[in-house]
């Protein structure tokens, strides 16, 4: 299973086209993208997260360890959601037919640079401006328009434009939102 995250994510950074087919060639079914991609990756950021905030973060305790890593999966569980749900909204202005199931496996996988970051930035702190790698995700997410979704080429921009927004911007705002909290909290 991880060897199949990590080639996944590999694979759609390296070349989102490529990536996209693979995963289309793989055909996984929803239940398998949750259980074998999903939460595995947010299990990890999870760590990751929890290892930053115990030997890097401005606090280093368990406590403040544990509030950063509820608040980064909770942005990353409520970005997701709240991305697949608008997006799958949206589909019928793109020319697609509203089904949850591919949306979310659509922003699931398209989030993959977001993903990352959240990976890596705790162990990174003093690295802020790698944010702007999230740049990255707009490439993604019109790959997988193509690919994934087959929206016409025309409407792929603004699918990657409305998409990559959602995808970026929701789960970066719960969290800063939710870091606001536990600073108030302190």
């Amino acid at each position: 299973m991880f060897i199949n995250i990590v080639q996944t994510i590999f694979f759609l950074i390296a070349s989102p086209r490529k990536g996209w087919k693979r995963i289309i060639d793989k055909k996984i079914n929803h239940q398998d993208f949750i259980n074998n991609f999903l939460f595995p990756v947010f299990g990890f950021v999870a760590i990751t997260t929890f290892v930053g905030g115990m030997w890097f973060a401005e606090s280093t305790d368990i406590r403040w360890a544990l509030k950063l890593t509820v608040a980064a999966v909770s942005a990353l569980f409520g970005g997701f959601y709240l991305a697949s749900y608008a997006l799958n909204e949206l589909f019928p202005k793109f020319g697609a037919d509203k089904n949850l199931n591919i949306a979310q496996q659509f922003v699931g996988y398209s989030s993959v640079v977001v993903y990352l970051l959240f990976l890596v930035m705790p162990l990174l702190s003093g690295l802020a401006p790698l944010w702007f790698l999230v740049i990255y995700t707009l490439y993604v997410v019109y790959a997988g328009a193509g690919e994934f979704l087959r929206v016409e080429r025309n409407k792929r921009l603004g699918v990657a434009v409305v998409a990559s927004l959602l995808i970026v911007v929701a789960p970066l705002l719960i969290k800063f939102l939710l870091n606001v909290l536990i600073k108030l909290t302190v």
